[in-house]
Formats: C-alpha cells, structure tokens, sequence
C-alpha cells in the first residue's frame, strides 16, 4: 500500500509540473503575440513625410489596431499546428491505471469439481505507441504545415501593410478636408458678403432680383458644401479612430499638421524591378500555398503506402493491491505489425485528385497574384506620373491668378476696379486653391498607394 501511495504522489507531482510548463508556454507565446512586427511595414520609410503625428498614428496602429491582433494570432495558431502535426512523427506515451473485478463460474468435470472464485485485478500499465515513418508521409505532413504557418505570415505582413496604408490615406484625407473647409469658410464669407452688396445694388436700382436671389442660392450652396466637409472629417476622424484602435470619443484632441507643412522628402522611383515584386507578402503567400498543394499530393500519394504501428507496454499487474508495485508484478510487451488498406471505395483516390486539382488551382493563382502585382505596380507609377503633372500644373495656375489678384488688389486700391469685383476674383481664387489641395493630396496618396503595391519596399 505505501508503494501505491508514493506512485501516486509521483504521478500527482508529474501532472502538476506539466501544468505549469504549459502555462508558462501560453504566456510565452502571448507574450510574443505582443511584440509586434514593426518591421513588416518598413518603419522607416514613414520618416519621408517628415510628419511626427502620421508617424505616431503608424506606431499606434501598429500597436492598437484588432485586425492586426487578429492576423498575429492567426498566425501564431498555425504556428502551434506545426507541433501538432510535429506530434505525429513522435511516439505517443499514455499511462492507463485500472482495476477489474473477475469472477469465474464453478463447473464439474469427470469427477474434478471447481467452486465459483472471484478475484480483483489491480494493473499500471504505461502504453507506448509509433507509426514507423519509413515512408516519410508523417513528415511530409510536417512539411505542409510549415508551409501553411508560412503563408499565415505572409497573409499577416500583408494585413500590416494594408492597414497602415489605410491609416495614412485616412490622415492625409483629414488634412485635406481641413484645409478644404478652411477656404470653404471664406468661400462663405465672401459669398455672404456678396449676397449683401447684390441686395443694396438692387435696392439703389443696380442689379435685379434675380441677380440677389442668384447670390442668396450661390451662399446657400456654399454652407451646404461646408456642412458636407464637416460631417466628411467627422466620419473620417471615427475612421482614423478606430485604426489606431481607440474609442472615437476624444476625436477632437486628434492632432494632424497643416497641409503646406507635409511633403514627401524620399525619392519616388521612375520604375521598379520585377526582383521587388517578387517579396510582395500576397505574391509570397501564394509562392508558399502552391509549395504547400505540392507536398500535399506527395502525401496523398503515400497515403496508399501500408502503416506500420508499433505498440509497447509496460507496467505492474497484481491481483492483490499492496503486491502491486513488487517486480514479480511487472510485465512488458512490444509488438509491431503492418496495416495495409486493400478496398476504400475510392476514397483515397478522390483524395489524390483532389489534392492535385487544388495544386492546379494553387498555381493558376499565383501567376494571377503575379499579374496583378505587376498591373498595380504600373498603374501606381502611371497615377504618379501623371498626378505630379498635374499638381504642378494647378499649382502654376494658381500662382498665376495669385499674381493677377495682386494686379486686382493694386486697381482696387487705385478706384479702378471695385470692391465687389475684387471679392469675386478672390473667391475664383479660392475656388482654384481647392484643386491645388486636392491635387497634392492625391499625388501623396499616390505614393502610399506604390508603397502598397511594391510590399512596403520602395
């Protein structure tokens, strides 16, 4: 009986340690979860703005944002399910205490009487089991799954890269719409003040009513316009909120620069070589997807192979309880043997086609990610051909009206021209420094949007 006991402490003592290691494990791995990947999305490359609230709104997307948490946690559960398939390659030791309670029935034979006996069966027994790998389909197994953790890593870098792009563009838009309801503001102002002059002008017999109504409807119009650019930054202020992966309550306390303030210092590639493409994270993915459907044909091929188990036991077997633990109660067993499958129905053949049309599949995808990372990358480079052409086109436009609304100001002051006629050329002028906005902030989404294309690596 006190061999019994001190088993059972032992067994106890064994079952606690292996507890604790495997809570230390998770915290480990929930630790790694939180060391997050700064490096996927080229840190770096964000000081080209030379913007310090855009770099802290990066940091904190990386930091904060759920659907990067989401994809780092995906990727870490494909990473266990490489040591569960690991697993497979490694006997499997269980340990199966029991008891049974036998009672054999009396019989008389030819004069030899036996009475009915009972007897109680104690046993410990520790059970080994293997599947020989000869045949290397249990590795094979291993193989796909690195492959799978593989394309998990990819899929997340490019989750990353998705994701602080869209953080960018949502910042960069903020700063637009602002500089947009700035100028709309005065639009309003020189509206309102226009409507006003038109009124007395009508009164004094100079301009008709439909020319006051004309203005009424251009005022109206214009606040429209500024309430529209208000609800548009709100909406795109609970955006950059949630992306940065906080509550959007405190969206005013937001900071963001003006947008003369930010300009691209890096230098912006005439093309790119085919060679960066090819660490594109989707491009990588399924690189790694397509070798994944490989190794799985090989092992649906080798699922036709025979298995070969191999089982051993070893334990103590008593039918009395304090003679459990003695040697003259060990006993031991190893046995080996070969399973050979004759007649499935056709299910392991459906499985190899099925594994070699996913291959097919497999690998028409990847030349399709192949394209389309070359067309976007083109259409990138064609947007910012084209968009620096035409920003620098507004903005010569607009320094030249900007010179001629000097030469109005001048006439105005000389009683050439009119106040009324100098508000409206300056309300032109406005109007011609919107498109100067929307077009720098197009040729700098421009860039975001080649950075996205090329894998973050430009």
């Amino acid at each position: 009986m006190d061999r019994f006991v001190k088993a059972t402490i032992f067994f106890t003592l064994t079952a606690f340690q292996f507890t604790s290691f495997a809570i230390a494990a998770s915290k480990t791995v929930i630790s790694g979860i939180s060391d997050y990947r700064f490096d996927n999305i080229n840190i770096e490359w964000w000081d080209n703005f030379n913007d310090p609230y855009l770099k802290d709104y990066i940091n904190r997307t990386v930091k904060n944002n759920r659907d990067l948490r989401i994809a780092s946690l995906k990727s870490q559960q494909a990473y266990q399910n490489i040591k569960s398939t690991m697993a497979n390659e490694l006997p499997g030791i269980s340990l199966m205490p029991g008891y049974a309670r036998i009672r054999t029935p009396g019989f008389d034979f030819n004069g030899l009487t036996l009475d009915a006996a009972g007897a109680n069966i104690f046993a410990v027994p520790l059970i080994a089991s293997y599947e020989a790998d000869i045949f290397l389909k249990n590795h094979d197994k291993t193989k796909s799954s690195r492959k799978q953790y593989d394309a998990a890593l990819f899929e997340e870098k490019s989750i990353y890269i998705s994701t602080v792009t869209s953080t960018a563009m949502t910042y960069l838009n903020i700063v637009k719409i602002d500089s947009l309801i700035r100028l709309q503001e005065e639009i309003v102002n020189l509206r309102k003040e226009i409507f006003l002059l038109t009124q007395d002008r009508n009164k004094a017999g100079l301009a008709s009513a439909f020319d006051t109504t004309l203005a009424d409807k251009q005022h109206t119009a214009a606040m429209i316009e500024l309430n529209d650019l208000k609800k548009h930054r709100t909406i795109m202020l609970h955006q950059l909120a949630y992306l940065v992966g906080e509550a959007s309550t405190d969206i005013n306390e937001m900071q963001r620069l003006k947008l003369n303030e930010i300009e691209y210092s890096g230098k912006i590639p005439v093309c790119i070589n085919s060679e960066v493409l090819i660490y594109r994270p989707d491009l990588m993915k399924a690189e790694a997807e397509l070798e994944k459907a490989r190794i799985d044909v090989r092992v649906a091929r080798k699922e036709f192979l025979p298995k070969i188990p191999i089982v051993g036991v070893v334990g103590f077997n008593s039918l009395e309880l304090n003679r459990l633990f003695d040697w003259q109660s060990f006993l031991a067993l190893v046995g080996a043997g070969v399973v050979q499958s004759l007649y499935t129905g056709g299910r392991k053949t459906a499985a190899l086609k099925t594994k070699k049309f996913k291959y097919e599949e497999m690998f028409e995808n990847y030349k399709r990610a192949d394209l389309q990372a070359i067309q976007e990358v083109n259409d990138c480079l064609c947007k910012i051909k084209y968009d620096t052409v035409k920003d620098k086109e507004n903005t010569r436009k607009f320094n030249l009206e900007s010179y001629n609304f000097g030469l109005i100001n001048e006439r105005y002051r000389y009683g050439i021209t009119s106040y009324f006629d100098m508000i409206q050329f300056r309300e032109n002028l406005l109007t011609l420094q919107k498109e100067t906005v929307n077009s720098k902030i197009q040729r700098l989404i421009d860039y975001l949007s080649l950075y996205k294309a090329a894998g973050g690596v430009i």
